[in-house]
């Protein structure tokens, strides 16, 4: 069955929810996203593959996920963990100051007063499992509702699908 995520905005509020479920119990679904060896073949939209991949999920613990498009920019993402709640819960800080500067003038245009703001988001990712099947909610907090609006308008939303649609072959394989 081909599902497609639930994606929600509030006008003035910079954040999104994403919610999707998976046809597997919770402590697969936890694992994909936390275990460096399983997320590397699910994250990121269809065209781009993990070219690296460190997770440390432990509490103050940092990851890094480096995205590779196929001309070959790489989409370096690095951070903190935070409340871990194995294997319901845990929260990101997600520091993309090292992508590619078109991307990061996209969020920070050269000249406004959000040239000094960081491309920082907050990621919150829980998870609930009924009768097999898991729900992740994933919400995603931005400094501004700007950052939010451009992520959309850039296919934020298919990237994710896009993800999920990955996560659901990898769970099957496992």
């Amino acid at each position: 069955m081909e599902r497609q995520v639930e994606f929600q905005v509030t006008d003035d509020d910079p954040q999104t929810r994403l919610v999707r479920t998976f046809d597997a119990p919770i402590e697969k679904v936890f694992a994909a996203w936390t275990t460096a060896d399983m997320l590397r073949p699910w994250y990121g939209p269809h065209v781009t593959n993990v070219s690296e991949c460190f997770m440390n999920l432990t509490e103050g613990g940092s990851y890094r996920i480096k995205m590779r498009a196929p001309d070959g920019t790489e989409y370096p993402m690095f951070g903190t963990v935070h409340n871990v709640r194995v294997p319901h819960h845990f929260e990101l800080v997600a520091d993309l100051s090292e992508h590619p500067d078109d991307f990061v003038h996209m969020f920070r245009p050269k000249g406004t007063a959000l040239e000094f703001v960081p491309v920082r988001w907050y990621y919150e990712i829980d998870l609930r499992e009924e009768q097999g099947v898991t729900t992740a909610e994933v919400r995603a907090r931005y400094p501004v509702v700007d950052d939010r609006d451009v992520m959309i308008s850039t296919g934020g939303a298919i990237g994710w699908n896009e993800s999920f649609e990955r996560l659901d072959a990898l769970l099957a394989q496992i």
